[in-house]
């Protein structure tokens, strides 16, 4: 599980993505979206977006790894 952040011309959206391993290839799922910057920015309180993004999947592998699951939907609280 990581943090993919996708950047357009408005905007920095944070997802959480899943590489799986299917056919012979390692594609990417997304898990979740977990918002925009702008927006985390604002329910975070000065809390780094991207960093509250990357321990968010830690915390949702740990779960999948303590679980033996290979997909776990996040539940994101703020």
């Amino acid at each position: 599980m990581r943090l993919m952040i996708s950047e357009s011309k408005n905007s920095k959206s944070l997802y959480a993505i899943k590489s799986t391993f299917e056919n012979g290839k390692h594609p990417s799922k997304i898990v979740e979206k977990l918002g925009t910057v702008q927006e985390l920015e604002r329910k975070l309180d000065g809390q780094s977006p991207i960093q509250w993004g990357k321990d968010t999947c830690y915390e949702s592998y740990k779960k999948m790894a303590r679980n033996g699951l290979s997909f776990v939907p996040l539940q994101v609280a703020l």
